[in-house]
């Protein structure tokens, strides 16, 4: 009965009826959509460049996954996105290189000249500098202020056109704000290290691969649950003192090879049973371990349209890739801890196909 009126949001849970529906009424959907995320960006459009603060008339389409990695993976210029593979009606199945998790925060010139050192593949001869891993950190909270104040701008339109709960909107609000105001800190934190040559971060994991995998990946992810179903991050905490701590991870295909890394800030504690499990763990598993926390955690990651029929024909991978952290529930009492645990069980990692194993090679015949 419990786990019939309380649940985690995910994008399974909408019925083979109301896809039916979404999908009879995609262009008027998607037309509303598209609406309010003009209306959404236009809100959220700065006159001034957020890295050097200088005021700008347009923006650079900047890349968060370096455009290299993706081409990489690319078929036909185009590569495969989340609702690749969870098909979901009112989503994108695939972009272009050009248009492949970029967003629009700072200036030409800031974008060619800040990240040269990770975004050059001639970098990786050897370990990645505290200077690469600050630029990194850089671009992936530059991604999520950007994300961040789009969003809060479009729930903000969809309640002025009364298709939203007032009470429902002020608390994502609450969320995004919160949100907000921890990437500003950590950018601040990268840009400072950056101009500082402090060295900030610590590697936790880095791989070199010699075959080029087909996916791609860059983001910051706030893990909840560790190997032993233990708590790393509360993030149902929502007191503004409670800062959560997100790990870096990179998953980079150059031609020949592949780029396997996660940092943290240094000093965090939080992932220290984390990354001390994981690095007694096979590499297949490691491997295998990043995949699913990648698959379970974000929508922000690349694959190759090669692997796109392993991929939507797994019943595993489809479900894991469905997975959110929003909470809905009709009892006034339950225990979200328990449900998170379920959610996110690091266990569930072999359920998957491991893509990033050398079988899944893109020069693979």
């Amino acid at each position: 009965m419990f786990d019939n009126l309380t649940n985690i949001l995910d994008l399974g849970i909408f019925s083979d009826l109301e896809k039916q529906i979404m999908n009879e009424n995609k262009v008027e959907f998607n037309k509303q959509i598209n609406d309010f995320m003009k209306t959404s960006r236009a809100a959220s459009k700065l006159s001034y460049c957020y890295c050097c603060g200088r005021e700008i008339g347009s923006f650079c389409n900047s890349h968060t996954v370096p455009a290299f990695c993706l081409r990489n993976i690319a078929v036909n210029g185009k590569v495969s996105t989340l609702n690749s593979i969870i098909d979901f009606p009112l989503l994108n199945n695939d972009k272009g290189v050009a248009q492949a998790g970029t967003f629009q925060l700072i200036c030409r010139d800031c974008d060619s000249k800040i990240f040269s050192d990770y975004e050059n593949p001639y970098s990786y001869d050897e370990l990645p500098t505290q200077k690469m891993l600050a630029q990194i950190s850089l671009k992936n909270n530059l991604k999520f202020i950007s994300k961040r104040r789009i969003e809060k701008e479009f729930f903000t339109c969809m309640l002025e056109k009364n298709n939203m709960i007032q009470n429902f909107t002020d608390a994502k609000h609450f969320v995004q704000e919160l949100d907000l105001n921890e990437y500003i800190n950590a950018f601040n934190k990268a840009k400072k290290a950056l101009e500082k040559g402090w060295n900030e971060y610590y590697l936790c994991y880095y791989e070199k691969l010699n075959y080029t995998v087909p996916i791609a990946f860059q983001g910051c992810i706030s893990i909840a649950i560790d190997f032993d179903g233990s708590i790393i991050n509360d993030i149902y905490n929502q007191s503004s003192k409670y800062i959560l701590k997100p790990i870096h991870i990179c998953i980079f295909p150059f031609e020949a090879s592949s780029i396997i890394m996660m940092f943290i800030e240094n000093g965090d504690k939080r992932y220290r049973n984390f990354y001390k499990t994981f690095s007694k763990l096979e590499l297949s598993d490691k491997l295998l371990t990043l995949l699913y926390i990648i698959l379970a955690y974000s929508e922000d990651f690349y694959i190759s349209p090669r692997i796109y029929d392993v991929a939507t024909k797994n019943e595993e991978v489809v479900r894991i890739s469905q997975k959110g952290q929003d909470i809905f529930s009709l009892t006034p009492y339950f225990d979200p801890y328990a449900l998170l645990k379920k959610q996110f069980d690091l266990e569930e990692r072999k359920k998957l196909p491991n893509f990033l194993l050398e079988e899944y090679r893109m020069d693979k015949e």
